[in-house]
């Protein structure tokens, strides 16, 4: 899971992730619900999937990434979930249990599942107990800058 604040580079960095790895011919799903979650992914990867997502069919959505793990995807975003809107609904256990799930499946796999997020702290800690690796993304201009909450940095020149 990799969650920093609104323009911190999130999407930016997956769009580069996803775009390097169609170019190498891997085939790769980006669930995202909003368009400029994308608008730095070239229209001319053929290997990129891209689908919508509303939030109130997320998991459906959680479904729809299952399925291309098992299909050959090496890696599927989900691009964004807003953990304010899981508080909202009654099935906020049953969402962290696909997350639990698709984390599971995508180690069984050998595959790669990111879910991006927002900056919410309560939220992370509970969606942290589900996912192997939680990734705090920044950005100074071109600088991306990484931590994960294992302790380990790294800070980088994106273009």
């Amino acid at each position: 899971m990799i969650y920093g604040r609104s323009g911190a580079g999130k999407s930016l960095l997956m769009n580069k992730i996803s775009t390097y790895l169609a170019e190498k011919g891997e085939k790769v799903l980006y669930i995202f619900n909003h368009p400029s979650a994308i608008s730095n992914i070239s229209v001319s990867t053929e290997r990129i999937v891209l689908l919508s997502m509303n939030s109130s069919v997320l998991a459906k959505t959680l479904i729809l990434a299952g399925n291309a793990i098992r299909k050959g995807f090496r890696l599927v975003v989900v691009d964004e979930i807003s953990w304010d809107f899981l508080y909202s609904l009654a099935e906020m256990r049953d969402i962290l249990l696909w997350v639990s799930l698709l984390s599971n499946l995508a180690k069984s796999f050998s595959k790669t599942l990111v879910l991006v997020s927002d900056e919410e702290q309560a939220s992370l800690k509970l969606a942290s107990r589900y996912v192997d690796s939680v990734i705090r993304v920044d950005r100074s201009g071109n600088m991306i800058s990484l931590e994960w909450n294992t302790g380990t940095k790294l800070l980088f020149k994106l273009f």
